[in-house]
């Protein structure tokens, strides 16, 4: 059903408003503060000081988020003046809000109909699983990598007919930038469009000089040209044993069914009955789209292939599943709800608007059973800093999950804890860096600037039993430092404090 301008504009304004307001009110609900979540402000204040070079001295993971989420991340903590937990959800919540309104954006050009609303709404009323184990309201996961993903995609879709080559390169830049920042995006957008270019240009629609400008990209992608120039870390596939892919076909079904869940109470048949009505509905989604116009094909053909890459990758090259897994699947529930929601605008289906009425209901109760994020360690980390300042202890080593780096945010440099590496035989190792550190950190320069009085924390408390790791953990750092002028403990950590700087042994 057609809609007039004036019509389509008051729908637009009032799903901007909406996806706005439920963007925020999620994003604030069910944001972590944890120890990853202290990764872009702590590069920001080192880039303040040191400049570009700072990337230099920054160890990152294979996702990176360099050309990504750090480009919006800074543009916030200018504009706000703070690199607080306050701008960075707000940074958040940009890509948040903008994802579903491009998808909508998208379904909206491929059949005018007012049914486009139900995409952004679906989206951005996902479960709360989705914004907790999905890790949607996390400033570091796979939904921030989405939006660039999604924005390669709508180009891409804006040019079928236009065939602008310049916006071909544009879309390919984007591409590569993204998958630099995060390999996920090359499995889930990169390779699926790329796919699309072929089927396009195999009729004719897209043209071939489109296409190959696109494989080349992918292309020097793959071979990881940019990651070996700035020396960031490569992340390769590689396959699991047969038996792991059991396995992760296992979690594959329960990941997606409890995201995508109908029936409101948690349990695994809810999850298996859930995923099999929405499969039914996608695969008819996409015979239903196929036939109507090149554009629905477009979008049917691209989604159905972005999910089967997802999980496929998962299924054949994950081995360490576990709840958050679902953070690999966003692109899936996103997608499941682009499709179906444009199968929609071409003909009214009773059943299939029930079926989304029923996924908003048990959205919604997902959130009175959900009330906060799957980790909230501010408070400890403010007790931890105050710890700190009683005792005089302004500088040391640590563990990165004993919340190093979230006194080093919090404290606004007047402590500094540097996250260590641990040996095998529990001694720290003082050559080598750990991930989302900067290097400099572990030089004689800095260490030479630091105060006196240092101090290590090991997470370990001493028990009775001689034998135990916690004792073995204690002794070790003995053996390699010396022993302590003084000994405190603090929650579950020990903390060796030296009236000297430091030196590793």
């Amino acid at each position: 059903m057609l809609s007039s301008p004036q019509s389509q504009k008051l729908t637009w304004i009032g799903i901007i408003l909406f996806t706005l307001a439920a963007s925020c009110f999620l994003t604030f609900r069910y944001f972590p503060f944890e120890p990853d979540v202290a990764n872009s402000p702590i590069v920001w204040r080192a880039f303040l000081s040191e400049g570009f070079s700072v990337f230099r001295d920054w160890l990152p993971t294979p996702d990176n988020w360099y050309f990504t989420v750090y480009p919006i991340n800074f543009i916030f903590f200018t504009l706000l003046s703070s690199d607080g937990r306050f701008a960075l959800t707000l940074s958040t919540v940009f890509f948040v809000f903008l994802t579903p309104l491009i998808i909508a954006a998208i379904n909206n050009n491929a059949n005018r109909s007012n049914t486009f609303i139900l995409a952004p709404l679906l989206i951005v009323c996902l479960p709360a699983y989705c914004y907790i184990s999905g890790f949607i309201a996390h400033p570091f996961s796979h939904y921030s990598t989405q939006f660039f993903g999604v924005l390669v995609l709508a180009i891409s879709f804006f040019n079928l007919h236009k065939q602008s080559i310049v916006r071909v390169v544009l879309y390919s830049f984007i591409s590569i930038l993204s998958a630099v920042s995060d390999p996920w995006f090359a499995a889930t957008f990169f390779l699926p469009l790329l796919l699309v270019h072929f089927y396009f240009s195999w009729n004719k629609t897209i043209s071939k000089k489109a296409t190959v400008i696109f494989l080349i990209a992918f292309i020097f992608t793959m071979i990881h040209a940019v990651p070996r120039w700035l020396h960031i870390p490569v992340q390769r596939f590689t396959l699991d044993p047969v038996e792991q892919w059991l396995i992760n076909a296992e979690w594959t079904v329960h990941i997606l069914g409890r995201g995508l869940n109908l029936f409101f109470v948690d349990n695994s048949i809810t999850y298996v009955a859930s995923l099999i009505i929405w499969v039914a509905l996608f695969l008819h989604a996409v015979v239903i789209c196929w036939q109507q116009s090149e554009k629905a094909r477009f979008i049917a053909l691209f989604a159905f292939l972005s999910i089967a890459a997802i999980i496929t990758s998962f299924i054949i090259g994950y081995d360490m599943p576990y709840e958050g897994s679902a953070r690999f699947f966003v692109n899936a529930y996103c997608f499941v709800m682009m499709v179906v929601v444009l199968r929609l605008s071409f003909k009214r289906d009773m059943f299939i608007g029930c079926v989304l009425v029923l996924f908003l209901s048990s959205s919604g109760y997902s959130y009175y059973q959900h009330t906060s994020p799957f980790a909230d360690n501010e408070k400890q980390t403010q007790a931890y800093i105050d710890f700190l300042d009683k005792n005089d202890l302004k500088f040391g080593y640590g563990d990165f999950w004993k919340l190093s780096n979230n006194v080093n945010w919090m404290a606004e440099g007047h402590i500094h804890i540097t996250p260590v590496l641990w040996k095998d035989n529990y001694q720290i190792m003082s050559d080598s860096s750990r991930g989302q550190t900067l290097r400099s950190w572990l030089s004689d320069a800095f260490i030479a600037q630091s105060p006196e009085r240092q101090f290590v924390s090991i997470p370990a408390i001493a028990t009775a039993d001689k034998n135990s790791e916690a004792n073995q953990r204690l002794a070790a750092i003995r053996q390699q430092l010396g022993d302590p002028d003084e000994v405190q403990t603090y929650a579950d950590m020990t903390f060796y404090i030296y009236h000297h700087r430091i030196t590793f042994q």
